[in-house]
């Protein structure tokens, strides 16, 4: 009996912490009550019909009032009859709408809510990500508040508040991008020579990479065209680079390729990185999901390049897939399609 109380309770605290148990409920009890006053009014017209048709047939002459009597027991015997097939039947009915419509009101509401859990984890998500930076920068000015620093001590102090900043700062351009995104904004696509775009941003990252120690290679085909939107591709091309340098071992290599296919131009991207577990490439592209926490701050990311990316190859009709093996690196294929 306490099992039963207990578990009732959980139901009961559940349903108030659910909106769309209630909806879905409601929507039930609105499906089943409109069905159930149509049958109410069919099953009544129904019954009328009868008894009106079956109770003219006792107005004949010449009939004597034993026959009367009888026929007036049988259509008293049918009407109770048909009344209560009409009640058993109506109640079926009622039932079986009942289980319908509270499967098809699931049905309807799966995406909102699948929907709308994303949106409050991912908000749950940011909240999270934005603590540790603020964090770190209200006990920076804490301590020059409360301490009597040299030059130097401020200084540190300003660098740490400033790598902060700017980790801040990427991750609110990071979070406004898929906020656009979400809300389905219209994106101006043109022709864009992707060769050239490809070759421009391996060359603004070179820096980057020799100071990570990194060698980047490429392979590049000439004069690739494909439409789409040129500073969506170039965060793409960002994201995607930098990531494999991150990501990279020491002395290690990216190698970016470019190549056209019978229906589709071929984007490669391989690093000899730390590669990333069968269990992690399941949820590679969730927002905020970071493969290796010790990676975080170096890198500079919040667990959103990749969805990013996920979202810049869809925009353009494209395809994406990642493979990796831990310890040997990560290979990204992105297939774009041929205008």
């Amino acid at each position: 009996m306490e099992n039963i109380s207990k578990q009732f309770a959980r139901w009961v605290t559940n349903f108030k912490n659910n909106p769309f148990l209630k909806a879905r409920l409601k929507l039930t009890a609105f499906y089943t009550a409109g069905v159930l006053a149509i049958i109410i009014i069919f099953s009544l017209a129904v019954f009328g019909l009868f008894v009106k048709n079956i109770g003219s047939t006792l107005e004949y002459e010449g009939a004597d009032n034993e026959t009367i009597n009888i026929e007036s027991r049988i259509i008293d015997k049918a009407q109770d009859q048909l009344q209560n097939i009409l009640i058993s039947i109506d109640g079926l009915i009622v039932v079986l709408i009942a289980g319908l419509s509270y499967y098809l009101a699931g049905k309807t509401l799966k995406p909102i809510e699948a929907a709308y859990w994303r949106q409050k984890k991912f908000v749950a998500d940011a909240a999270h990500e934005l603590r540790t930076p603020l964090a770190v920068m209200k006990t920076g000015a804490e301590m020059v508040l409360a301490s009597d620093e040299d030059k130097e001590g401020y200084k540190k102090l300003t660098l740490d508040s400033l790598e902060e900043i700017n980790y801040l700062s990427v991750m609110v351009d990071d979070l406004l991008f898929l906020a656009r995104s979400d809300n389905s904004l219209k994106v101006e696509f043109v022709k864009i020579n992707f060769s050239q775009l490809v070759r421009k941003q391996i060359k603004f990252m070179i820096s980057y990479a020799k100071k990570k120690g990194i060698m980047l290679k490429s392979e590049i085909s000439d004069e690739l065209y494909i439409k789409g939107n040129e500073s969506y591709l170039k965060r793409l091309l960002t994201n995607l680079i930098k990531n494999a340098i991150d990501y990279n071992k020491p002395d290690g290599e990216v190698i970016i390729s470019l190549n056209k296919n019978k229906n589709s131009i071929e984007l490669k991207i391989v690093d000899t990185g730390i590669g990333i577990s069968n269990n992690d490439l399941k949820y590679i592209f969730d927002r905020f999901y970071k493969v290796d926490q010790s990676h975080t701050k170096q890198s500079g990311g919040a667990g959103l390049g990749l969805s990013i990316v996920q979202e810049i190859v869809k925009l353009h009709e494209g395809s994406i897939q990642i493979s990796s093996q831990l310890n040997k690196g990560t290979k990204i294929l992105i297939f774009f399609p041929v205008n």
